[in-house]
């Protein structure tokens, strides 16, 4: 024991070899690790999270209404206040945005939206918005094509693309409607 009362483990022992120290085991650590996520159990998921819409620093939209971001993704044209055609940018199908973009907006699951696509490629219609691998990829993307519009988590807007209000909301004021569960 030192001064102070506590135990202090010794480098070595007499024999030279290290004597063995107090193990934290795997179920103590299973246990720690269950207990310490209960309460994020009990709560459901975790903090809602917001998707905001983007576009790029040229564009002068500042406001899109759900009826016309679900025109837009839905491959009908829409054009901002200067005539400019907007063009939708997508995540990939099925990531977590993309698919609560899809629920939130066009009101369809990822089955259905694809279904939804072919059925028009069927009809003779327009395809599907484009699709970026990554999350840098449609930043670009939109701060330089002229009228490009996408979706982000609010966690990754970055001075580049800027937010706007769909429904007169911006994201994180109450009544943002671009908000899901994780």
């Amino acid at each position: 024991m030192s001064r102070s009362g506590t135990r202090t483990w010794p480098s070595t022992d007499a024999s030279g070899a290290h004597p063995p120290r107090p193990r934290c085991t795997r179920r103590r650590w299973l246990a720690a690790l269950l207990l310490a996520s209960l309460p994020e159990l009990a709560s459901g998921a975790g903090a809602p999270i917001q998707i905001a819409v983007i576009v790029g620093p040229q564009t002068r939209l500042t406001n899109i209404s759900m009826a016309d971001l679900q025109r837009v993704f839905g491959a009908e044209v829409v054009t901002d206040d200067d005539g400019t055609r907007l063009l939708p940018i997508n995540h990939p199908p099925r990531t977590a945005d993309r698919a609560a973009f899809d629920r939130l907006v066009l009101g369809r699951d990822p089955d259905a939206v694809g279904r939804f696509w072919i059925d028009r490629r069927i009809r003779g219609g327009s395809g599907p918005p484009r699709t970026v691998d990554n999350v840098q990829a449609l930043r670009r993307a939109v701060s330089g094509l002229p009228g490009a519009i996408s979706y982000l988590r609010t966690s990754l807007l970055t001075h580049d693309v800027q937010a706007i209000r769909v429904n007169g909301k911006l994201p994180g004021e109450p009544g943002y409607p671009l908000e899901y569960q994780p």
